[in-house]
């Protein structure tokens, strides 16, 4: 099994465990619940941080009762998310980019957010990134996420009536 592999295994189990964690705890203002999505990839976070991305995306899902399922079922939706920290002339910015692509694997919709922090790091800009940073950009990514996938199921629920 290739890293890649146990990275979008572990990203699935950690989303549907914080998912169900946070079912009782309430939600962000914006919510995805109702249109089942699957992660497929989330790629960019050095190795020692990746970890913390994931929990940070699963902490932020679950939060916008984003419905997360396995790759391996049917979901509506499909996930690939890629990172990058860069430096820029107010510091270093952090950017979340989450490809949606629909049942028939055509992209539907691209999300796209920008977290910026004066911090500077020299020619590493992920040693200027802090947890909060990370939590703050994931937050802001599943915040557009849900947005989507709010209107969305909205959409399905005019073509049903």
């Amino acid at each position: 099994m290739n890293g890649f592999t146990l990275l979008r295994g572990a990203l699935v189990a950690a989303l549907a465990a914080g998912l169900a964690a946070c079912q009782t705890a309430g939600g962000g203002s914006v919510s995805g619940a109702g249109v089942p999505v699957a992660v497929e990839t989330l790629e960019g976070a050095p190795e020692g941080l990746s970890a913390r991305v994931q929990q940070a995306v699963t902490a932020q899902a679950g939060a916008r009762n984003i419905e997360v399922v396995a790759p391996s079922s049917d979901p509506r939706f499909r996930l690939r998310g890629y990172l990058t920290a860069y430096a820029n002339d107010d510091g270093t910015a952090l950017t979340f980019v989450w490809d949606v692509f629909d049942s028939s694997r055509k992209r539907a919709q691209r999300v796209t957010t920008t977290t910026q922090t004066s911090r500077r790091a020299g020619e590493e800009p992920w040693a200027a990134i802090s947890d909060a940073d990370i939590n703050n950009a994931a937050g802001k990514s599943m915040d557009g996420v849900a947005a989507f996938l709010a209107a969305a199921r909205g959409q399905s629920a005019e073509i049903a009536q």
